[in-house]
C-alpha cells in the first residue's frame, strides 16, 4: 500500500532524498577539439602540490608546479603551475566531480589554457593523459575520466553517458597527432 504525501510528513519521511553531485556533465571533446582549444599541450612531470585558501578565504584551491619536458603545442617555460579549484586544508576537503588530478612525481600530457602566471586543464579530466612506463620501456598515456558524465545529442535529444574506460596509447603517438592537429591549426 502506498502513503500519502500527507502520511509520509506525519510520519517524517523523506519524500525525496539528494546526495552530493559525483559526477560532471560535460560535452566530449575530440582531441581536435582539445588541441583547438588549448594554448598549450605539455609533456610534464608533477615536480610539487599544494592546496590553501583563496586571498578571500572562500574556496580551497591546489597549485601544482609542473615541470616541462616538452612541448606539445605553444611555447613557455620550463616550469608552470597549474592551479585548480578543490583540495585540502586546514581538514577541509574540496572536489570539483571530473576534475583531472596529477600527483608530485606523475608523468602526464596535459592540454592547458593560459592565466595570469598560471594554467588550467581545459576540459578537467578530458585534458588530462597520465602517463605511465611498461617494464618494456613503451611509455602509455591513458585518460581516467572517472566522475564525467557525457552529454551528446543523440535524434534531437540531449541523452547522458558516463564516460567509459578507455584504452592506453603511445605517448610516441599521442605526441604526434598532438603536433600534427596543432601544425594544422584546426578548428573543431
Amino acid at each position: 500500500m502506498a502513503l500519502s504525501r500527507a502520511a509520509c510528513l506525519a510520519a517524517g519521511t523523506p519524500l525525496f532524498v539528494t546526495t552530493p553531485a559525483t559526477a560532471a556533465v560535460v560535452v566530449p571533446l575530440s582531441r581536435e577539439a582539445l588541441v583547438a582549444e588549448s594554448d598549450l599541450v605539455v609533456r610534464a612531470t608533477v615536480l610539487s602540490r599544494k592546496s590553501a585558501w583563496n586571498a578571500g578565504h572562500t574556496q580551497i584551491q591546489t597549485w601544482t608546479t609542473l615541470r616541462v619536458d616538452e612541448y606539445l603545442k605553444g611555447q613557455g617555460p620550463r616550469e608552470l603551475v597549474l592551479r585548480q579549484i578543490g583540495g585540502e586544508t586546514d581538514g577541509l576537503v574540496t572536489e570539483i566531480a571530473g576534475d583531472g588530478h596529477v600527483l608530485p612525481g606523475e608523468a602526464a600530457v596535459l592540454f592547458l589554457r593560459r592565466g595570469d602566471d598560471v594554467v588550467f586543464l581545459t576540459a578537467l579530466a578530458q585534458a588530462v593523459y597520465l602517463v605511465h612506463v611498461k617494464p618494456d620501456g613503451v611509455a602509455l598515456a591513458q585518460r581516467d575520466l572517472a566522475g564525467l558524465t557525457f552529454a551528446r545529442w543523440v535524434g534531437g535529444r540531449m541523452q547522458t553517458v558516463e564516460a567509459s574506460r578507455e584504452p592506453s596509447e603511445a605517448v610516441v603517438d599521442l605526441a604526434r597527432s598532438v603536433r600534427a592537429l596543432a601544425a594544422k591549426g584546426k578548428r573543431p
